[in-house]
């Protein structure tokens, strides 16, 4: 997206969904719409829901073959 491109935000599902409304943790970062909190909650709920699937393909549930994506997803988190 470009600098000065506009776009609408739902900020409702923005911060429920992050992985739905944003392409990677980094654009969470640079969302104006959104509060230093409102990024810091949001990425910390991004980061909870890529563990809690992680901790799920440990207890038996299908991975989906994603870990690998997961893992890259937590550490865009942490750059973030």
């Amino acid at each position: 997206m470009q600098m000065n491109e506009v776009r609408a935000l739902n900020r409702d599902a923005a911060k429920q969904q992050p992985e739905s409304a944003f392409e990677n943790p980094l654009e969470i970062v640079s969302e104006i719409l959104l509060t230093k909190g409102e990024r810091l909650a949001t990425l910390n709920l991004w980061r909870g829901s890529i563990l809690d699937e992680l901790d799920g393909s440990n207890d038996g549930m299908a991975a989906r073959g994603y870990a690998r994506e997961q893992l890259m997803g937590l550490e865009e988190i942490e750059e973030a």
